[in-house]
């Protein structure tokens, strides 16, 4: 085999840097359900009581909100970095700081001890730190995994690096249901929640044991010894042709995260509550709906290696806006009825309007150049979570004051606004491929914006191949 030619099977650097980032996203799923899934009771002790419990919950919404929105700033930071210096060392850096700022959420005064306002306001600083580095490890650690990809293999083993964050949300979901059921709900408003965060070291620290032994992306290795490292990578991005894919991809990116938090933050304030389902029936039902996704996200990755990222996701979006609405209506209807069954089947299905996501590690990373790969995935992934994630609690509150939406829906649910928003994000989602090229085909070693490789020929060192 020549060393030009791109490995087509996987190497054994190959499955370290997939299981590497496989630990890493799923580590910042575990780390945000413990705030989504644990809403209902960080509610009781970071919300006011005065409130009604939708203004409770969207409380409690807004810290994750603010994580998101962090993201940006820590992908902007590392994803220059990475472009600039390499992607490996980095990704030490950006779980090391993980691991630290969860032991800190567990850390947090209480309420009871200082105060709701200041306890409330020291939370939220410590969320918008932990979304830094989270920003950082998805700009340096999805663009390290496909990097290290066989090309034909691409789709797939973003789908699964990306399936991480399911399993994530999934495994949370069963921690807190396990926990709960052991010292019961009491002493989870009491001590319990501090308890969940600390678990969330344990994959930081495989994670980190697994980096340790990592190479360089040979993507990058070639770029460097072609002399094609960018100096300025943040602010080449903003720059024509190269915006045109930033502006392309961060819609697409805003329409996918109005899709996935319509999901994730607003089926516990659909499924749990007074009349509804109890903290355990409920995280049940949550866990096994994720594990689902777990899965679809992989098969979703593996379709898109065959029929291509674009065509792909553009039906699914037509998926998504046919059943949104309908699906929404039967979830809080099992949810007031205590119905499991139709429970069950619904939040499986509700799960399965975020099969999309599996495509992004492979589509995002073959939009861009080498010299702007990384700093252009995490910024374009990241900067969505300004309209998509933290804009998705008040664009909800606002669907949920219009009259003819409350009439609906009530004064205390929030099903039929989610479902609203959920649609709006397909839409834009569907709008923003209209704008791109099909990339399943693109050479990841390209110097420029086009799909074809340019530049002096270095060796491609992914070449050997491991049976």
């Amino acid at each position: 085999m020549s060393n030009s030619i791109p490995a087509v099977k996987m190497t054994s650097d190959s499955k370290r840097a997939m299981w590497s980032q496989f630990l890493g996203f799923g580590m910042d799923a575990y780390d945000m359900a413990m705030v989504i899934v644990m809403a209902p009771v960080l509610s009781k002790i970071f919300a006011s009581p005065k409130h009604s419990e939708a203004w409770q919950f969207l409380t409690i919404a807004l810290l994750y909100a603010v994580t998101m929105a962090a993201r940006p700033v820590g992908a902007a930071f590392f994803g220059h970095r990475a472009d600039k210096i390499g992607r490996k060392n980095l990704l030490i850096v950006t779980i090391a700081g993980v691991g630290v700022m969860s032991v800190i959420c567990a850390l947090i005064p209480s309420p009871a001890m200082i105060g709701l306002p200041l306890a409330y306001t020291i939370f939220m600083i410590v969320r918008f730190v932990m979304g830094c580095f989270f920003g950082g490890e998805y700009a340096v650690g999805h663009t390290f995994a496909i990097e290290h990809a066989p090309e034909k293999m691409r789709g797939a083993i973003g789908g699964f690096v990306q399936s991480g964050f399911p399993l994530g949300y999934a495994i949370a979901s069963f921690v807190v249901l396990g926990v709960t059921t052991v010292i019961g709900e009491p002493a989870m408003y009491e001590y319990g929640w501090r308890i969940m965060f600390v678990t969330g070291v344990a994959p930081v620290l495989l994670a980190l044991y697994i980096r340790r032994s990592l190479v360089e992306s040979p993507v990058f290795a070639h770029a460097k010894e072609s002399g094609q490292i960018e100096k300025r990578p943040f602010v080449a991005l903003f720059k024509p042709p190269t915006l045109w894919i930033f502006l392309q991809l961060f819609f697409f990116m805003t329409g996918l995260f109005l899709t996935d938090y319509a999901v994730y933050q607003f089926l516990p304030s659909i499924l749990k509550g007074p009349g509804k389902f109890n903290l355990v029936e409920y995280t049940f039902i949550y866990g096994v709906a994720l594990f689902c996704s777990f899965l679809g996200y992989n098969l979703y990755g593996w379709l898109a290696d065959k029929w291509g990222r674009v065509r792909l996701t553009k039906w699914y979006c037509l998926y998504i806006v046919i059943l949104a609405i309908p699906l929404y209506q039967i979830l809080i209807k099992a949810a007031t009825t205590r119905n499991m069954k139709i429970a069950f089947i619904a939040a499986i299905l509700a799960a399965s309007l975020k099969l999309a996501w599996g495509v992004i590690p492979s589509y995002l990373s073959e939009r861009f150049p080498t010299k702007t790969r990384s700093v252009g995935v995490g910024f374009g992934y990241s900067a969505a979570a300004l309209v998509g994630g933290a804009g998705i609690v008040p664009l909800v509150a606002v669907f949920h004051l219009l009259p003819w939406i409350a009439g609906i829906e009530g004064p205390k649910e929030l099903w039929l606004s989610a479902s609203a928003v959920l649609t709006i994000g397909a839409i834009i989602t569907f709008i923003s491929l209209l704008f791109s090229p099909e990339t399943k085909d693109f050479d990841l070693r390209r110097l420029d914006v086009s799909g074809k490789k340019k530049g002096k020929d270095i060796p491609f060192k992914i070449a050997e191949v491991e049976e």
